[in-house]
């Protein structure tokens, strides 16, 4: 790891908050208002918080910190089970220290960390995508946002209708369980299965200074006969036109484990008294909304990008997973970032399980792919295939890439609950 001159890598614990809240700000142009410094603080892992101090040569105890980044370590669903992850956030640099080198010394701390507490992938949700795929990050999660008008309705599923509707106003303390009952329950690859406090107060935040008009945040649950099924944190801006009522509502934070809870969710949402829409993010490409509606059009469907992933110990993280096919094929993986999954892999896949096993070097290789093209399609949703069809993986053996592709892809489109 190199650290640029005249810099160093600290670890930024709660007490050094007001130094990392002041980078933040600066990188991402907002003052944090009176009254949001409690649920900011909250929703920080202090133990995973690091800077980059800028030392001033002329006297080695004056410094400012330069840079800062963290992340949420969490359990995320894969295929055939789940993996140890480790989700960057909080990543800014402060506008007088950049183009030094300082983002990719952060990269480099992020990955040597993450991998030594046995976190063998990385995700993120971008402020903007462009910086991350230079590392191996690749899109994982494409998604939907979609925007339901008043009434949208919805093809039956069996059972649907006769399932139990709670709206409270969301509390961390009360709800924090019932949002873990239900994410232990989702199927998709992608799902945050188990998380830190510090995550799941992040997602309940709600200071009054950030409404921006709204109300306070609520949240819906829907139960079956197994217990808490469904949910959405949500809020609602109310507003009146010239023939009435025109609000909105919008939900970036939720979860729905049956194709019942699913129908029922949406379509309470999209009931609600008072409001023309309602909008919700990180929809997965086959959410049964998106098959269900009776309109699909009306749904105001906008293709997104969501989680960006990046495998992190390669061997670790492909045999953490199942396949849906077998296949014996030797992988040439191109990685500049960490040089040690940069290798020719071997890997045999015998009734969904995957034995991954670094070859000799010089050995010859069926296909080539990048470690941010194999990271995108790490959880199933993108398929080897179509990153073939568009240039990016590179075939020595006729038919690999499509045995490889039919062995990674998965049932359902993968999708996280949560933007962190």
């Amino acid at each position: 790891m190199t650290v640029p001159a005249g810099y160093r890598l600290v670890d930024m614990p709660f007490s050094r908050r007001d130094e990392m809240l002041s980078v933040d700000e600066w990188a991402f142009a907002m003052t944090h208002p009176e009254g949001t410094q409690t649920a900011v603080e909250a929703g920080i892992d202090w133990d995973r918080c690091r800077g980059i101090e800028a030392v001033d040569s002329r006297a080695s105890s004056a410094s400012e910190v330069a840079a800062v980044h963290s992340s949420y370590g969490y359990s995320m669903r894969v295929p055939g089970g789940t993996v140890p992850t480790s989700g960057l956030t909080w990543v800014g640099v402060q506008p007088a220290h950049r183009r030094r080198g300082l983002l990719r010394a952060m990269i480099d701390d992020h990955f040597a960390r993450s991998l030594a507490r046995g976190e063998v992938v990385s995700t993120l949700v971008a402020a903007e995508t462009k910086i991350y795929q230079r590392f191996g990050y690749g899109l994982a999660c494409p998604s939907y946002k979609m925007t339901m008008p008043r009434g949208a309705t919805f093809r039956e599923v069996a059972g649907s209708d006769d399932l139990r509707v709670r709206f409270e106003d969301a509390d961390v303390a009360r709800h924090a369980p019932v949002v873990r009952a239900i994410l232990a329950r989702d199927p998709r690859p992608g799902a945050m299965v188990e998380m830190g406090e510090a995550l799941m107060a992040s997602q309940f935040a709600d200071p009054e200074a950030l409404r921006e008009g709204q109300e306070r945040k609520r949240i819906v649950i829907v139960e079956d006969e197994h217990g808490p099924a469904a949910f959405a944190l949500f809020r609602r801006k109310l507003s009146w036109g010239d023939t009435g009522a025109n609000g909105t509502g919008s939900t970036e934070q939720w979860a729905a484990v049956t194709p019942a809870a699913s129908r029922r969710l949406w379509s309470v949402l999209a009931d609600l008294d008072l409001l023309t829409s309602f909008s919700a993010t990180c929809l997965p490409l086959d959410d049964p909304a998106v098959l269900l509606a009776d309109d699909v059009r009306a749904l105001g469907l906008k293709a997104q990008d969501h989680v960006w992933l990046r495998i992190l110990d390669l061997p670790a993280a492909l045999t953490a997973r199942t396949y849906g096919a077998d296949l014996d094929v030797a992988v040439q993986v191109t990685d500049n970032v960490v040089p040690q999954n940069d290798a020719v892999w071997h890997m045999t896949v015998e009734a969904g399980i995957a034995r991954v096993t670094r070859a000799a070097d010089g050995a010859q290789a069926d296909l080539r792919i990048s470690m941010q093209d194999l990271s995108a399609a790490y959880l199933g949703g993108t398929t080897i295939d179509s990153l073939k069809g568009a240039g990016l993986v590179e075939e020595a053996t006729a038919g690999a890439a499509t045995t490889l592709s039919s062995a990674f892809r998965s049932p359902m489109a993968p999708r996280s609950s949560f933007s962190f």
